[in-house]
């Protein structure tokens, strides 16, 4: 048993028991804080899209070495399917560099803006994409900020896709 000294001097005595249930109910309390603290404070929805129509380059040309470059190619497409009430148009302009022509490998960025609706009501994002291609496969991050019910709030993105297919995305909208 363990002994605190008590404020009049004399010795108080604690059981076995008595520290048990202490203990239990701290363990109990801490899981409690953390579970309302691992409240998220954003949303996340998975979607996926493919592009329809591709514009033309406002510049393409070989450097000296064979590397290809784009400035400036608008896509157009549209969401497929999602895992929430999240559909509209994607669109994305930028400029690509493709290292090697036979394995397709490079790199890109541009301008992604996203229109349509979430949860019926009116919804967009607009802000940068950057990707890389290895093995005919594109692996992006997306930065942007909201538009319509997404107004003020900062979304963060993940994409994965075949070059010539779809296109899988993950958002997370930060409040």
């Amino acid at each position: 048993m363990i002994a605190l000294e008590s404020l009049n001097g004399g010795k108080m005595k604690i059981g076995k028991k008595t520290l048990m249930l202490g203990t239990l109910i701290l363990l109990c309390s801490f899981s409690l804080g953390l579970m309302v603290q691992a409240k998220p404070d954003r949303v996340v929805i998975n979607f996926e899209f493919i592009w329809t129509n591709f514009g033309e380059a406002e510049r393409e040309w070989f450097s000296e070495e064979g590397i290809y470059h784009t400035r400036m190619t608008p896509h157009y497409g549209y969401v497929t399917s999602s895992d929430s009430n999240f559909v509209g148009d994607v669109y994305y302009n930028g400029n690509l560099v493709i290292f090697d022509l036979t394995t397709f490998e490079g790199l890109g960025g541009g301008i992604f803006e996203f229109t349509g609706t979430y949860n019926g009501e009116t919804a967009g994002f607009t802000g940068r994409l950057h990707f890389k291609i290895v093995d005919f496969m594109i692996i992006g991050t997306l930065k942007c900020h909201g538009l319509g019910i997404f107004e003020g709030k900062l979304i963060k993105g993940t994409s994965l896709g075949v070059l010539g297919g779809a296109t899988s995305v993950q958002i997370s909208i930060w409040n």
